[in-house]
């Protein structure tokens, strides 16, 4: 997923609601859960459920709604951050949270985020239209109109949707199905399915993260093969407005995020299984170069001035300063087990890094190239989202979460 830009100068979250002046969302796909992380007290001051197997997380402009994709549930959940229940909600939670027993397998259970009202949190399936391999036990429970998927379904069952991106200004939203092998076009306010794109790919193939060419009807699409074949991915160049594949341009293997640099020119694209980082031209539509970094490159970001991207590795347990000059490594800085998503903070003194191994946050001091602060957070955590509620710009300009399970499709 292409950096998040936090809009400093939106009408943001009001503080009367009860929230905390600059927090982290944080989606745990292990607990089916979303933390809040304050930052300035430096620890989760609230919870809420979530469906099953939430991962990545979209922020509206005006950061009153984030949108949770749950990949295990087929559906996105929007919770409304300027509500002050939720935070009343959020905060109870933590304090009284209980495991819930797993339902039996072949039973509808609904989910605790159901017992959220709708003032809270909704939710919205990313395609409603039902898997002949499930209608059978949806007719046995009478469950034939249906908002989500809960934890009894086996997790072969459903489109798996990853990598949301936002589209027309933030009133549409554009994600892939892994399963279902094809686009989604979503109403951004409604959640409604406007549109949906079947993908011209072998089904060797899985679409993993879409990129939008702005002011065009253009996607790059990356898709990578099963887990564990270790055989090269495709880019594949769509044209949202007919549907037909434009090029596919062969990749590494299990091509993955799609970083653009700042002039739209140029895509950085971590190959998770093959240790390498591809750039594509974007205009050829060709790969023009590539360079080596360390095992499992999970998320990008890169500095303001281009020159340095800060890379995460999964499996070495790392934080990469490479400069993109001379292709080396400047920099390998350790952190906690499994890293995924970077925070830079607007001084460009601190990098956040959420580290999903142990459950924490790294924060690395970029002069010494160091981690100097570790803070606990639930287990499972996956990914995070900066909201800046009081404008002040203190906290990130720029943060990159990532866009699907580094795992594959469970955790």
């Amino acid at each position: 997923m292409m950096p998040a830009m936090l809009g400093l100068a939106c009408a943001c979250v009001p503080l009367g609601t009860g929230a905390p002046r600059h927090y982290l969302a944080i989606s745990h796909s292990a607990l089916n859960r979303v933390s809040f992380f304050d930052l300035d007290s430096r620890k989760v001051v609230g919870a809420l459920p979530a469906q099953k197997l939430p991962h990545d997380l979209l922020l509206s402009g005006d950061q009153r709604t984030l949108y949770v994709v749950n990949t295990g549930a087929q559906c996105i959940t929007t919770y409304h951050l300027d509500s002050p229940e939720l935070w009343r909600r959020a905060r109870a939670f933590i304090r009284h949270n209980q495991a819930a027993p797993l339902p039996p397998t072949g039973y509808l259970n609904p989910d605790p985020v159901q017992t959220l009202p709708a003032a809270v949190a909704e939710f919205h399936l990313t395609d409603p239209t039902f898997p002949e391999s499930v209608g059978v036990v949806h007719a046995r429970v009478h469950a034939e109109a249906h908002h989500a998927c809960f934890d009894c379904h086996a997790r072969s069952h459903g489109g798996k949707p990853f990598g949301p991106v936002f589209a027309e200004g933030g009133r549409g939203i554009v994600l892939v199905h892994l399963a279902y092998r094809n686009i989604v076009v979503l109403d951004a306010a409604t959640l409604a399915v406007r549109r949906r794109i079947p993908l011209e790919m072998s089904q060797e193939l899985m679409p993993v993260e879409v990129w939008l060419q702005p002011r065009t009807d253009v996607a790059f699409v990356s898709c990578r093969n099963r887990i564990g074949l270790s055989r090269p991915g495709q880019i594949l160049v769509v044209d949202l407005s007919t549907g037909h594949t434009l090029k596919a341009i062969p990749a590494g293997i299990y091509p993955w995020h799609l970083l653009p640099d700042s002039t739209g020119r140029r895509l950085f694209v971590n190959n998770f299984q093959s240790s390498r980082i591809s750039v594509v031209d974007v205009a050829r539509r060709a790969i023009v170069d590539s360079f080596t970094v360390q095992n499992g490159p999970s998320t990008m970001l890169l500095t303001s001035g281009g020159r340095r991207l800060y890379v995460s590795c999964f499996y070495t347990h790392r934080l990469l300063v490479v400069n993109l000059v001379s292709h080396s490594v400047e920099h390998s800085i350790p952190v906690g087990g499994n890293p995924t998503s970077l925070l830079l903070r607007v001084d460009g003194r601190r990098l956040d890094v959420l580290c999903g191994g142990e459950s924490e946050i790294d924060s690395i001091d970029l002069r010494s190239n160091t981690v100097v602060e570790r803070w606990p957070l639930p287990s499972g955590a996956y990914a995070f989202l900066p909201v800046d509620g009081d404008r002040s710009g203190r906290w990130p300009a720029r943060a990159t979460p990532p866009a699907s399970n580094p795992k594959g499709e469970t955790p």
